[in-house]
């Protein structure tokens, strides 16, 4: 028979610490405290990632519209034949002269936030834009650099209308546009005041009106282009007075005249001289 076994020192026997399962308090609260750490991150990161996404897409929503008011107002501006501003004076307001008379006056012009197109005065105003932007700080400023084309500076700012303030978003523009097209008229070309103004300049030629009035330097041809003369005419000259022959004088010296008589009489030609007694008489050629 086997003698019993000594008993176990206590201090070898397990504690009932390491027996139990579960977690401890500090242990609990540690854990806690880098999850909270953790889900703040994430939450973070996904609140910065949608405010990106809902800037971007307010940005690209005032890109797209601005581009699109960029092209029209270039498209009528280089179509026009004459831009109708005082030159350096920034307007709200674009008035456009067209070859066309279903397009002509063409205006482009602010109203409120929204920028409106209109063709001809009894046309109806279209809008630019949509009203998910608006418009402001609109300007228009005419440029003359003669003999180049009229151009037209334009500023204006579109922003995205949202209360959001997360949304908001604004963007300046700045550009400026020349006319392409030659100036075409529908209408009289009359002076704004008598006797101001002139058509040309002498270091800038006219080749020819409707090709029949030529020029060559001084020299005017009528039918003749490149006229060698002061006054070159391919064709007859008519001289057809109907009107009462005035005096001869200093003023009219030089001047031929047809008088016109009635049948079984023949007509007179004269001109205007001065004889050697230096009277001013008309001397008859026929």
């Amino acid at each position: 028979m086997n003698p019993p076994l000594p008993p176990t020192p206590y201090s070898l026997l397990p504690s009932p610490r390491a027996s139990r399962g579960g977690f401890t308090v500090v242990e609990i609260m540690l854990f806690a405290a880098i999850f909270a750490v953790i889900s703040i991150t994430f939450i973070a990161i996904l609140t910065s990632v949608t405010r990106v996404q809902v800037r971007q897409t307010g940005a690209a929503e005032v890109s797209q519209q601005s581009q699109y008011l960029l092209q029209a107002i270039q498209r009528h501006v280089e179509r026009s034949s004459l831009v109708e501003l005082d030159a350096g004076v920034a307007t709200t307001s674009l008035k456009l002269r067209m070859a066309s008379s279903t397009e002509d006056p063409t205006y482009i012009y602010l109203t409120g936030t929204t920028l409106y197109l209109k063709q001809t005065d009894n046309g109806t105003p279209e809008p630019l834009t949509s009203d998910r932007v608006s418009v402001s700080g609109v300007s228009f400023t005419k440029y003359s650099q003669a003999p180049a084309r009229d151009s037209v500076a334009i500023a204006f700012t579109v922003a995205l209308n949202s209360s959001n303030p997360q949304q908001q978003y604004s963007q300046p523009f700045q550009t400026t546009i020349a006319r392409v097209n030659a100036a075409t008229f529908d209408s009289n070309m009359v002076p704004s005041s008598s006797n101001t103004y002139k058509i040309g300049a002498s270091s800038q030629l006219w080749q020819s009106i409707n090709d029949v009035l030529y020029f060559s330097g001084s020299n005017v041809g009528i039918g003749a282009s490149g006229p060698t003369q002061v006054l070159e005419v391919n064709g007859g000259v008519r001289l057809n007075t109907g009107t009462t022959k005035p005096s001869c004088d200093a003023n009219a010296r030089g001047t031929f005249w047809v008088t016109q008589n009635g049948s079984g009489v023949k007509d007179n030609v004269e001109v205007c001289v001065r004889n050697a007694s230096s009277t001013y008489l008309w001397a008859t050629i026929y």
